[in-house]
Order: C-alpha cells, then sequence, then structure tokens
C-alpha cells in the first residue's frame, strides 16, 4: 500500500476520531482544493461499514457546503480516485467561468499557497455549522 502523506497541521481545518478535512497539500493547485481522509489504513470505500461510510459522506456534505460558501461558488467537484489505496475525497471548489471537469486535476503541482491556509479558521467554522443544521 502507498505511504499516504500526513496533512501539515495548519491546514486542517475539521478532525474528528475518524477522519480530517485539510486544504490540499503538494498536489494540482485550485483555490480551496480540499482532502478529507480517513485516518485508520482503509484501502476502499466498500470497506467501511455502513455506519463509517454515512459518517464520511455527511461530512463530505458539510465541508462542500463550507467551501460553496467561503469560495462564493455554487459547485463543488467531488472526485473519489484509488491512487494510494486509501479512503479519502477530493473536493474541488469551481468558480464560475473557472476551470472545468477533468482539467482540475491536471494542473502543476504546487504546495498550499498561504492565501489558501488564511482561509482555515473560516472553513472550519463553517463545517461545524454545516454539522449543526443538516
Amino acid at each position: 500500500m502507498a505511504e499516504f502523506p500526513e496533512p501539515m497541521e495548519e491546514s486542517v481545518f475539521y478532525e474528528d476520531e475518524k477522519l480530517y478535512a485539510c486544504l490540499g497539500f503538494h498536489k494540482n493547485h485550485v483555490e480551496g482544493k480540499t482532502i478529507i481522509a480517513w485516518k485508520k489504513d482503509i484501502e476502499d470505500l466498500n470497506d467501511l461499514s455502513q455506519e463509517d461510510y454515512q459518517h464520511l459522506m455527511e461530512i463530505v456534505w458539510a465541508v462542500r457546503k463550507a467551501l460553496m460558501k467561503a469560495y462564493d461558488t455554487k459547485k463543488v467537484y467531488l472526485a473519489y480516485l484509488d491512487e494510494t489505496r486509501h479512503v479519502y475525497w477530493h473536493l474541488f471548489p469551481r468558480k464560475q467561468g473557472g476551470i472545468e471537469g477533468f482539467d482540475l486535476m491536471t494542473l502543476p503541482q504546487e504546495d498550499t499557497p498561504k492565501e489558501d491556509l488564511e482561509m482555515v479558521s473560516s472553513l472550519r467554522s463553517l463545517t461545524i455549522e454545516n454539522l449543526g443544521t443538516k
């Protein structure tokens, strides 16, 4: 199994005993790109219990809503890829008139810019707020 990277501590805006959400790190950069990763070494969504899967998707929903508000967009792409054999989602906020579809995944790799990290506090508050308004 590929080594799943640890997030930059300052990029994490939601965390519980099972998973964390953070702004993307060292990957194709889109403003607000987020990763929601399962902490335990689980290779595929099919290996999660129904309860764990529901928990994961509840967090995906709350983070998606937080990204839409924080980045003033009506669309957030979700991508579940299996390149690391680890359960995690990529979320890409899409600005109107911006890059669309799979082109988001072909952008050059770069570190998460400081401007994105300034959004962590806002994303933390919005995610927690969304979890309270199911």
